[in-house]
C-alpha cells in the first residue's frame, strides 16, 4: 500500500533498536529519507548501514534525547542537510523496574527525561519547523498500554507515558491550525530486548521467575502473543500518511486486547 510518504524527511529518535529500529525499516520500505537519533553510536551506524541497502537517504546522529543542547545541534544538521521536516517519531525511551515507594529520586528523574522531556523538547522544535514550512506535518509518540493501566512495580514508566498521552492531546489542540496532527501510540508487550529485561527484573518483584512473570503477562493478551517491533511501525506510518490527516490528539492502544481485561 503506497501511503504517500516517499522522500518524506522522517526524524526518529531511539531508532539503533527495538520499536525504533523497526520503524525506520518501515519507512525505509516507503522511500522516506531517514533521520536517526540514538545515543549509541555503534549501534546507531549498524542499524544506519543496514538501511542504506534499501537505497534510501540516511543520516544518523548520535544524540542525547534528555539533553537539550544534543538536540539543538542535531536539529540544526537536519535543517542544513534537508530545510525540513515532514515527521518526527518519538521511539527513545526506557524502563524501570521498582516500587514507587523506595525508587531513588535520580532514577525517576532518570526515566521522566528520556521517556517524557524529550517528547517535550523534540515535538517543540520539530512544531516549529513543520510551521515554518506552511505544509502539514505529524508528530507521533510512543506511549504504552501502562499510561492507562497502571503497573506494579512500573510506577514511574506508568507515569512518564500518561505524560505523553496528556502532552499529546494539548499539543494536538495548539497545533490543528497549522495542519499538523499529534498522535500517540499505546503498544502492549513488545517483542523486544526491552520486554525481556522486564521479564527477567520484574518477575521477581512479584515472586515469579522471568518465565513464569512472562506466561503471567501473556495469559492477560486475548491474542496470546506479543506484539512485532514492525507491527508498531506500520501503525506508526499510517498515522504519519494522509490516509490518517484527520486523526490527531488521540493516544491509540495496540495491545492485542489485553487492555479489555
Amino acid at each position: 500500500m503506497d501511503f504517500g510518504l516517499k522522500d518524506n524527511v522522517v526524524l526518529i529518535t531511539g531508532a539503533a533498536q527495538g520499536i525504533g529500529k523497526a520503524t525506520a525499516e518501515v519507512f525505509a520500505d516507503l522511500g522516506s529519507t531517514l533521520v536517526l537519533f540514538d545515543i549509541n553510536e555503534d549501534v546507531l551506524k549498524q542499524t544506519a548501514k543496514a538501511l542504506e541497502k534499501k537505497n534510501v537517504q540516511v543520516l544518523p546522529l548520535v544524540c542525547d534525547v534528555s539533553n537539550e543542547q544534543s538536540i539543538d545541534v542535531c536539529i540544526n544538521k537536519i535543517k542544513v542537510n534537508y530545510g525540513r521536516l515532514n515527521v518526527l517519531v518519538n521511539c527513545a525511551g526506557i524502563t524501570n523496574s521498582s516500587l514507587l515507594y523506595e525508587i531513588p529520586t535520580s532514577e525517576w528523574d532518570r526515566v521522566m527525561s528520556i521517556n517524557a522531556k524529550s517528547v517535550y523538547f523534540l515535538s517543540q522544535r520539530a512544531a516549529r519547523i513543520m510551521i515554518d514550512q506552511k505544509i502539514s506535518g505529524r508528530i507521533i509518540s510512543i506511549s504504552s498500554q501502562a499510561s492507562k493501566i497502571g503497573e506494579y512495580g512500573n510506577g514511574v514508566y506508568c507515569c512518564s507515558k500518561a505524560m505523553v498521552n496528556m502532552f499529546t492531546q494539548v499539543l494536538a489542540l495548539e497545533l490543528a491550525q497549522f495542519n499538523i496532527t499529534v498522535n500517540a501510540v499505546c503498544p502492549g508487550y513488545v517483542d523486544t530486548e526491552i520486554m525481556q529485561r522486564v521479564f527477567r527484573e520484574r518477575g521477581p518483584l512479584e515472586g515469579m521467575t522471568p518465565k513464569e512473570y512472562e506466561e503471567h503477562l501473556l495469559k492477560r493478551v486475548p491474542l496470546n502473543r506479543m506484539v512485532t517491533p514492525r507491527e508498531i511501525g506500520e501503525f506508526i506510518a499510517f498515522l504519519a500518511s494522509d490516509r490518517a490527516r484527520y486523526i490527531t490528539g488521540t493516544s491509540l492502544t495496540i495491545a492485542g486486547g489485553s487492555t479489555l481485561i
